[in-house]
Order: C-alpha cells, then structure tokens, then sequence
C-alpha cells in the first residue's frame, strides 16, 4: 500500500457513501461509515469484529426496534444522568429502555422485555478520604475527630438474554458525584474491644438530599424488577368433577324364549308365566 492509498476515499459498506479517511470504521471484512455506526445500538461494543453481513442484519433489528419505540407507552422515568423508561401493562412492568438522550425517539434505544432481565444489581461506589488540615510547622495533620470525605456514584448492572448484540448493560444514575463530609471516627477499639460509633454529618443539604433522592431511585428500579417478576397469574377453572354414568337396566327379550310369545316388557310372560 503506497503512502497515499492511506487518504484515498472509501465506500461504506452499508450504505455506499464515499467517506475520507477520518470517516469511516473498521469492520471484520470491511468499512462502514460514522454515519453508520451512529445506527447500532448504543450496548454493541463489537463493531471491529462484526462483518458487514452482521451489521447489515442488527440495523435491520434497529429500525423494527424504531417501530416499536413508536407505540411504546411510558409509565415510569427513573434517573438523572441516564433514565430508565418503564412501560407497564395492565399494572405489571413489562418493557423498559435506557438512554441518555434528552430526545429518546431520536436516540432509539433498544426496547428491553422484564422477561429477558436475568439481574438486576445496584451498585454505590464509594470513594472515602481523609481531610486533613496544616498545623502550625506545616505539616498536613488530621482533624480532632477525624473528618472524612465521601464520593458516591450509583449504577445499575443489567445483565440481558435473548439479545445477539448485547448481553449486560451498565449506566449510572446520577448526574453528578455526590459528596457527604463526616466527622468522627468511624470504628476503633479501647481496652481490646471494638467499638463503632455513629460520625457527625457535616455534609451541605443538597448534598445530602441528592444521597436521598438517588438511594431512592435504585431502591426503586429494584422494586419495579420485583414486581416485573411477580405478575399475577390467571388460574385455570377447575374441572368438575366426574359424574359416573347412569346404570341402566339391561334390556329385556323381545320374545319369550319359553313358547315364542311377544314380550310386553315385563319379568314374566304374560302368556306361558315362564321368567325372563
């Protein structure tokens, strides 16, 4: 390949747009343009090794997902940074998406059936340090008590079936860090016993409010799961019971069997006396 083949203009794969050299992506067996790419969905991270036959059939799956976005019906939103839409039928969740786009018909984000959801966990990640101040040598000292800083971030972990795309996706709720600030030690020992204590909040209201708020967002994604997998279901009517069939009484001879006579349905023949 000469230097110059570099910077020669290609054809997308997809769509046929010629695109330079800065836009277009590598595929397993060829190249598909940025404007392509934009089309898959937002969870597919194996586009390097996705042949163009592969792609061609996951934007087919994405403009029927396009379809459904249409008549899909929001109940619930849940989040800040990403939001989690939440579709319910007859009061039971059965659908839900995920994005991060201000406009959701835009961005099509994939549809998601409860059924398909195998776990749901929420994850806080905790990032805690130490404050500390200048003492008059200026040396960096603790506080007395102790003060502590702690970041938290609030992500869900998803792990999905019946999906040849993706299999997990994982967002995070929260828009921006939240952080609390504490004072006093948190646990210790004296005399060999162990001991914790409850630290003094110091953090600034809406700090703490934005703790509350995103503790209660995952407390409730995890009960819509809950409820997702708690749908009523309709109880078949129970069979009646058997009814045994009527006994009947064996038929009688036509004829007496004794002189021939007709028999007028009684035990006896009217006619010689003999027993039927």
């Amino acid at each position: 390949m000469g230097l110059f083949d570099v910077f020669k203009k290609k054809d997308c794969e997809i769509c046929g747009k010629e695109v330079g050299m800065f836009g277009y992506k590598k595929l397993e067996d060829g190249e598909i343009c940025n404007a392509c790419v934009r089309r898959l969905s937002p969870w597919f991270d194996d586009r390097r090794h996705a042949t163009v036959d592969q792609i061609k059939e996951q934007l087919a799956y994405r403009e029927e997902n396009e379809r459904k976005l249409a008549s899909f019906r929001v109940s619930q939103v849940i989040g800040d940074n990403y939001k989690m839409y939440v579709e319910e039928v007859n009061g039971v969740p059965a659908r839900f998406f995920v994005t991060d786009a201000d406009n959701y018909m835009e961005a099509n984000p994939d549809i998601i059936e409860f059924k398909d959801l195998m776990s749901c966990v929420v994850d806080i990640q905790t990032d805690e340090t130490e404050l500390k101040q200048e003492d008059s040598n200026g040396n960096s000292v603790s506080y007395n008590p102790p003060r502590y800083e702690t970041e938290y971030d609030f992500y869900v972990n998803m792990n999905i079936a019946n999906n040849p795309y993706f299999d997990d996706i994982s967002f995070r709720i929260n828009s921006q860090t939240v952080t609390l600030e504490t004072r006093g030690a948190t646990s210790g020992s004296f005399l060999g016993l162990s001991f914790t204590s409850e630290p003094a909040d110091m953090s600034k209201p809406y700090e703490r409010e934005n703790h509350q708020k995103y503790t209660a967002m995952c407390q409730q994604i995890e009960q819509i799961v809950q409820r997702s997998r708690m749908a009523p279901q309709t109880a078949a009517p129970a069979a009646a019971p058997a009814q045994p069939a009527p006994v009947q009484a064996p038929a009688g001879p036509k004829f007496c069997p004794n002189c021939g006579a007709p028999a007028d349905g009684g035990k006896f023949c009217q006619f010689c006396g003999a027993k039927f």
